[in-house]
């Protein structure tokens, strides 16, 4: 069955709290009597209420690893921040044969692909004039798609790593071995798992799945001390590596050509950068932007075992140590290899027109007047307590049948208020043979 979302929720842990109502950046979640819920048309799985949840109420279901190695021909991808999760003196090659040794018939560096759309990209931005978004976080996609469509034609029409990596092994391995490959990515979010059910600009995803980084992370590592590699073989990955963590992607184009690019990370700050560009208050100077969901680039996805900072640390020793091997600086420009890869999006990237009140014109007019008198309505002060993220958001479940105005406590109170006023001068107004003693006594006199 074809799973829309990979972010999940456990009802059973949920305690209501609202914090990942105030958190999510979609405004995707509710709290209705108690228990969280997730509006799926605006969730675009960036993980930020797994992060924000104390009660770990969210979470992601990715494939186990049993089941992917009953496969005929299991083949994982590693993506390039993976490789932050392990000391810089664990070789590449050793954390290779690891996981080889679990199963897998065949494992492959998503960097690799990385290298290739960078040259890509540096061409094309070459042969075509204005400013491009990066495309490869899928969460950065979804939420332009969702509450940008404007900025929609900005996107760069090339595939991500990941899916330019899928495509070229499948063709490889068929040739080679005339056997239908099922490849797995190896995520570090829930956003790139649920790429393989939809894809982004592609009919469908060339992966068959992905697993969790922390759901295969303990089986490498503790098969590490056991593993000997060659000398020579010890670290056989690309400079590309460097897109596991923040501005990757720029500093590698950077390397090669003066060409004005912008590297923001963090959904939060993502969201200020998008406003501002699409009220034009970016100089058109800057020709492209790589932005990504996590706060530090892949190395922060919530899949990840290795906190951030320690990951960040080991990518860069990693790096460092593969310059000092190839006494250079620069990834090799151009690479015949780069003819393997079919880097063109095969569908047009489209809005999710969520916008409407209303898809009848009349009856969204109509629903428009009851939303502003409902926002008028409401204190305006934004506190989450309704279970919606904002006033005007709590206005629209209202005017829809979501929730109900009394949701709100401000005007519970005041509706309270108006009934205890409506009750107090129903006293003064009781007949007389409601009356007390002390009143019929007093109109005796």
């Amino acid at each position: 069955m074809t799973r829309k979302h990979s972010v999940l929720l456990k009802e059973e842990k949920c305690e209501g709290c609202t914090n990942c109502v105030k958190g999510c950046p979609t405004k995707a979640i509710r709290v209705h009597q108690g228990k969280a819920w997730i509006k799926e048309d605006l969730c675009i799985d960036c993980a930020e209420c797994i992060r924000a949840c104390e009660y770990h109420a969210k979470y992601t279901q990715t494939d186990h690893l049993s089941q992917i190695l009953k496969k005929k021909y299991p083949v994982l991808l590693i993506p390039p921040s993976f490789y932050g999760q392990f000391s810089a003196n664990i070789s590449a090659a050793k954390i290779k044969k690891s996981i080889k040794n679990l199963g897998f018939k065949a494992v492959f560096d998503v960097a690799d692909a990385a290298a290739a759309l960078s040259r890509k990209t540096l061409s094309f931005l070459n042969n075509n004039t204005g400013s491009y978004i990066s495309t490869s976080c899928p969460v950065i996609v979804r939420l332009i798609k969702l509450q940008f469509p404007d900025l929609i034609e900005m996107l760069i029409p090339l595939k991500s790593p990941v899916e330019l990596m899928a495509e070229r092994v499948e063709k490889k391995i068929k040739q080679e071995k005339n056997i239908k490959a099922d490849i797995f990515f190896l995520t570090p979010c829930p956003a790139k798992l649920t790429t393989t059910e939809r894809a982004i600009g592609q009919k469908s995803s060339f992966l068959s799945g992905a697993i969790g980084v922390e759901n295969i992370y303990q089986e490498i590592y503790e098969s590490l001390s056991e593993i000997e590699v060659e000398l020579e073989s010890q670290d056989l990955i690309t400079m590309a590596t460097i897109w596991g963590s923040e501005g990757g992607e720029e500093s590698i184009l950077k390397s090669w050509q003066e060409i004005n690019t912008l590297s923001v990370s963090g959904i939060k700050e993502v969201k200020k950068l998008l406003n501002e560009i699409e009220r034009n208050n970016i100089p058109d100077s800057i020709r492209y932007f790589e932005l990504t969901s996590c706060s530090d680039g892949c190395i922060s996805g919530v899949l990840n075992v290795i906190n951030s900072f320690q990951a960040h640390f080991n990518l860069e020793q990693r790096i460092k140590k593969i310059v000092k091997q190839s006494q250079t600086k620069n990834l090799e420009k151009s690479n015949k290899d780069d003819e393997y890869y079919n880097f063109s999006l095969s569908q047009a990237i489209k809005a999710d027109n969520l916008s409407k009140l209303d898809n009848d014109f009349k009856k969204a007019m109509e629903k428009l007047e009851k939303l502003q008198k409902e926002i008028e309505l409401l204190p305006g002060l934004d506190c989450a307590a309704c279970g919606a993220p904002d006033c005007k958001t709590f206005a629209e479940d209202v005017i829809h049948g979501r929730a109900n105005r009394s949701d709100c406590i401000f005007m519970l109170r005041k509706q309270l208020g108006q009934l205890a006023d409506n009750l107090s001068a129903l006293a003064n107004e009781l007949p007389p043979v409601m009356g007390s003693k002390k009143e019929e006594a007093e109109n005796d006199s």
